[in-house]
């Protein structure tokens, strides 16, 4: 069972993905209860199931560490310069930047390489 924060962000992801990015925030509402998460619908489009938030948010999960793997190769790039000396540290943290997400099956899962 998915958090009320969790809800909230698989709703967004499925809303933005599906039906378009400025349809988020719009016609539904995810409210913690005594009894759990509830989701509150109120669009025309049919309510999606568990399995497609999950899957919603999987994708944005994946979109976020995609993006943050992006910014720390482009912290590093003056390093891939012809004029550059790069160490092989540097050349083995970017490579395993270079890796993610392939290397890992589950977002959640990831474990960044330390910069040297």
């Amino acid at each position: 069972m998915m958090n009320n924060l969790e809800l909230g962000n698989a709703v967004k992801a499925y809303v933005e993905q599906s039906i378009g990015l400025g349809q988020a925030g719009i016609g539904y509402e995810a409210v913690q209860t005594r009894n759990g998460v509830v989701l509150f619908w109120n669009r025309a489009e049919p309510e999606p199931t568990d399995a497609q938030l999950e899957a919603a948010l999987n994708i944005c999960n994946w979109d976020n560490a995609r993006k943050e793997r992006n910014e720390l190769l482009a912290v590093t790039d003056f390093y891939a310069l012809s004029d550059v000396t790069i160490s092989s540290d540097m050349e083995t943290y970017r490579q395993a930047l270079r890796d993610l997400p392939e290397s890992v099956e589950n977002s959640e899962d990831v474990v960044w390489p330390e910069k040297p």
